[in-house]
């Protein structure tokens, strides 16, 4: 296949776009599909990648939820609002590279209701940049672009800017205090291993409801 796609590439260059335009569509059946089934279930013991966006985080164990519909975003929802989530039924949140896109009173809604919406013993994840290590990096001469990138946001498209700013971050000790004061317990830092940001600046959280 690769030899022919090798051979026949500039006469099927100019075609690209339908091959995205089929991925795309598959992908959107493949989550609407998925998400039906675990709505039928009232989603009790699903798992949740908090906006996966275009990039989601394991997506044969998590369902994706996003605000954008992107085609591999399982669960559209605005997650400032109440989650369209019953009390006590998910399994298992992780949120990567969410929580500084938004502003401090929506953080504390959305920490709320991954409480809600959590079983007991079920477990959270938060990862989110490390204010403390970034501004570290700055002092001791960390590239300056990914400084900027981790502080105030990745430009990816006019279209997502709005999303995309970064506009409130927790250290790390205050994190771990916002999660016990709702009631989480074992809350600890653990190592990023999430595989999907400089986990250098960078920080995970783990913590049990």
């Amino acid at each position: 296949m690769k030899k022919f796609l090798d051979r026949h590439y500039r006469a099927i260059r100019r075609f690209r776009f339908i091959y995205g335009w089929a991925k795309d569509s598959h992908s959107k059946a493949k989550c609407s599909k998925r998400a039906q089934e675990w709505q039928v279930k009232g989603l009790k013991g699903a798992k949740l990648d908090i906006c996966g966006g275009r990039n989601p985080y394991n997506p044969k164990e998590f369902l994706n939820v996003d605000i954008i519909p992107f085609p591999q975003v399982d669960l559209v929802f605005d997650i400032r609002k109440k989650f369209p989530i019953e009390n006590s039924v998910i399994a298992e949140i992780i949120s990567c590279a969410t929580l500084e896109h938004f502003r401090k009173h929506h953080n504390e809604h959305i920490l709320k209701e991954f409480y809600r919406i959590l079983q007991p013993e079920g477990v959270l994840r938060v990862s989110t940049p490390d204010i403390e290590a970034i501004a570290k990096g700055l002092l001791e001469g960390e590239d300056l672009d990914n400084v900027n990138k981790h502080l105030f946001g990745k430009f990816k498209s006019e279209d997502t800017d709005d999303f995309d700013v970064h506009k409130w971050m927790y250290p790390v000790k205050d994190m771990i205090k916002a999660l016990k004061d709702l009631g989480f317990k074992d809350v600890q830092q653990i190592e990023n291993d999430t595989g999907m940001h400089d986990s250098r600046l960078n920080y995970l959280i783990k913590a049990k409801k």
